[in-house]
């Protein structure tokens, strides 16, 4: 569930990036064109996204009380690979298509009893999936509002780039490398079994264990795509700042 949370949150990333780009785009050539007022496209994509920024602190703020106060926690965790054996009792109709090899490696549970290590490390990864593309949201309203008053290469523009870029960098590496280490932890909780057993016979199974439990497994990722879009707004930012620059030669010129 983690991972799917940060890859959702890197598509709303691109598409606030992607939807910043266009607005400056189609704003910049109505002017152009005809020598219109692009105000009204650049402040609708600011109230978007001061609303996406608004809905992402809200859902960071309850993903992260979810995570930490209720008694059960909805939680993604690894597992050695498994398919469940059926007796040799069991008879099973299927069509064409059948199972050749291969089987589950993580599974979603809500799980009562997890340690607050576990629960904290969960916590913080599902609040800080929110908050990405909230920081975005925030950049993109930024950057509006400069648009709006004049002044498009202002130097907290580029400022404010290089802080998202280091947000999305930093804190989609955390949220994933978190989220990760929790939900080991939470499988070798769940599934580190020290012991038990049995009763009856089972023909075609040797053991019940291996063939309807799934073992714990310990799997910690490194996302590479928040690096690559923070390195994104670094390129902006210096693209930014040499704007700005650019901007004062030819008012000195002027």
């Amino acid at each position: 569930m983690a991972r799917w949370m940060l890859i959702i949150g890197a598509v709303l990333v691109v598409i606030l990036i992607v939807g910043t780009i266009l607005a400056f785009a189609l704003a910049t050539a109505k002017k152009q064109r005809a020598g219109q007022d692009p105000t009204t496209l650049v402040r609708l994509t600011r109230v978007i996204a001061i609303i996406w920024a608004g809905v992402a602190v809200i859902g960071a703020l309850i993903a992260l009380l979810t995570a930490l106060l209720a008694p059960g926690v909805a939680i993604t965790m690894p597992i050695r690979e498994f398919w469940p054996q059926l007796p040799d009792t069991v008879q099973l109709d299927s069509d064409t298509v059948r199972r050749v090899s291969g089987g589950f490696t993580e599974v979603t549970l809500t799980v009562d009893g997890l340690d607050a290590t576990s629960r904290v490390l969960w916590a913080l990864s599902q609040a800080i999936t929110w908050v990405i593309p909230g920081f975005v949201a925030l950049f993109v309203a930024v950057t509006c509002s400069r648009l709006l008053s004049g002044a498009t290469f202002a130097p907290v523009v580029a400022k404010m780039a290089v802080t998202t870029g280091t947000v999305v960098a930093l804190g989609g590496v955390a949220a994933q490398v978190m989220g990760d280490i929790a939900g080991s932890m939470a499988s070798t909780q769940l599934f580190g079994a020290k012991g038990g057993g049995w009763e009856g016979d089972f023909p075609g199974i040797d053991n019940v264990f291996d063939a309807w439990l799934p073992s714990a497994n310990v799997l910690i990722s490194f996302p590479i795509w928040p690096i690559a879009v923070g390195l994104a707004f670094a390129v902006l930012a210096a693209i930014l700042r040499y704007g700005s620059r650019l901007q004062r030669d030819v008012k000195g010129l002027v």
